[in-house]
């Protein structure tokens, strides 16, 4: 339970760089061009590609379609990101949530033999992902938190309430690691948390 406890502040962390990258409290998706993220991604610091890769996450989780549900694949995901990439090194001045709608959802590529039901992992089992590190788990909520976003069509990021929402997810888990992690965020996220 303490390893679970310490992923979950360590994604929280994760979220903070997020924040950092995209240099502000609150950011519409919807506004960043795909110029931010080929500049994010070939001269950013650390901070601002892990920052980029957490908002084409949550672009993944927001894509979603509702046929598809939380079924994810995480391999994937990276091959469809660096197809946006390449795109959008073509359009810097197109949005990436534009150019991201053509590669995500509907157009994904199929889930392969790895992908995940997010529906169905524990809070545990997201600590056992195939990623090596905690950033994993930092990028499964990001994905998360697009995917509910979807909900009500709400493409502002707020940094300040996913740590919070997140340090809230991290305090469920750590009292039940055997919870589902997406039923506990839906909870938090949804304003049930107890």
């Amino acid at each position: 339970m303490q390893r679970l406890i310490i992923a979950i502040a360590a994604a929280v962390t994760s979220a903070f760089s997020l924040a950092t990258a995209v240099k502000a409290e609150t950011l519409d998706v919807s506004t960043v061009t795909c110029q931010q993220l080929v500049d994010s991604m070939s001269t950013g610091s650390k901070n601002d590609r892990y920052g980029m890769g957490g908002i084409l996450y949550w672009i993944a989780g927001y894509e979603t379609s509702d046929d598809q549900g939380s079924i994810v694949d995480f391999d994937g995901l990276g091959k469809d990101f660096d197809k946006i990439l390449a795109d959008c090194k073509e359009k810097p001045n197109v949005g990436v949530l534009s150019v991201a709608s053509g590669y995500l959802g509907e157009h994904r590529t199929e889930p392969g033999s790895g992908a995940v039901d997010i529906a169905t992992l524990t809070c545990q089992a997201a600590l056992e992902n195939n990623k090596s590190d905690d950033d994993g788990l930092g990028l499964i909520l990001m994905w998360i938190t697009g995917y509910m976003a979807s909900d009500d069509e709400n493409k502002v990021f707020d940094s300040e309430a996913f740590v919070a929402d997140m340090q809230k997810v991290g305090e469920s888990c750590g009292a039940d690691p055997n919870v589902g992690l997406l039923t506990t965020a839906e909870k938090v996220m949804g304003g049930d948390s107890e």
